[in-house]
């Protein structure tokens, strides 16, 4: 099973490096607390060929996403947004939602290994299937 097909000539790991930087510096402008940013146990975890994806649930209630480019050592995730949304699709899959500026990112929680999808302007541009490694 091909572990990445994209429409784009960028590869999907450079998406995720370049996505990250204005995360990152978002974060850090807006001064949020260490204590806002803990986070409980990880909701969907997905290891994928080039990317290690991760959803959470801080402390204070807000759903994160977490990518971290492979080789990695999981200490700093190479991109990280915060405020997703969680919804049941038709199938009875776990969505778990993420805004980026122009890119959306959807962890898919299903009843196999599930999936990541990454959406350019609302046109799906990347799928990475979990435990493609």
């Amino acid at each position: 099973m091909n572990s990445i097909t994209q429409k784009q000539r960028k590869p999907f790991s450079l998406l995720l490096a370049s996505a990250c930087g204005a995360a990152s510096l978002l974060s850090g402008i807006l001064g949020i607390s260490s204590s806002a940013t803990a986070s409980q146990p990880t909701l969907f975890s997905c290891s994928a060929k080039n990317v290690i994806v991760e959803v959470k649930r801080l402390n204070n209630g807000t759903l994160r996403y977490e990518a971290y480019n492979i080789p990695t050592n999981l200490k700093r995730p190479d991109l990280a947004i915060n405020n997703g949304t969680i919804r049941r699709g038709r199938n009875g899959e776990t969505l778990y939602s993420f805004r980026n500026n122009i890119y959306q990112y959807v962890a898919v929680k299903d009843g196999g290994y599930g999936k990541v999808l990454v959406y350019k302007n609302a046109k799906l541009i990347g799928t990475n299937y979990c435990g493609d490694l």
